[in-house]
């Protein structure tokens, strides 16, 4: 079943997509933890208004239920759903292929065995020509096939 996408709950900012992340990272949180984590892992304060009102929208939609503790009436935590799985899953998606196009513009290729690089290789100018490996031992291997010709 699709879920009608112009009803369904806008994901266009890095605190609910975080929120998201958090959700699926455990079995279960609590409002605090995500505050928390938002401050640490964000460097962000967020109000808990902000926050909680996310919360009631993704349990309105059924993406996460809660799941009481007895130890404490006050404090409660969330679970995400399987529906929740899947609209986390389609939103990660979306994300992932922002992603992918942001990274391919900062790609190098190994010059010897073709893998793709993303930061710290090495580069040699051959030649007037810098070229990238992934390693010392691709360009030593690079170099003897070059010399062989």
């Amino acid at each position: 079943m699709i879920m009608n996408e112009s009803k369904a709950l806008k994901i266009q900012n890095l605190t609910k997509f975080y929120i998201l992340v958090l959700l699926k990272s455990k079995s279960e949180v609590t409002g605090y933890y995500i505050l928390k984590r938002l401050g640490e892992d964000l460097g962000k304060t967020s109000s808990p208004t902000y926050v909680y009102d996310f919360l009631k929208s993704l349990k309105a939609e059924g993406y996460i239920e809660d799941v009481p503790n007895p130890k404490s009436k006050r404090k409660k935590g969330y679970r995400v759903t399987p529906s929740g799985v899947k609209f986390i899953d389609r939103i990660f998606l979306r994300f992932d292929n922002l992603i992918d196009v942001a990274i391919q513009s900062k790609l190098e290729i190994c010059s010897s065995c073709g893998v793709k690089l993303y930061e710290n290789y090495y580069t040699e100018t051959l030649h007037g020509k810098d070229m990238n490996f992934c390693c010392t031992h691709c360009a030593k291997a690079y170099h003897k096939t070059q010399d062989s010709e």
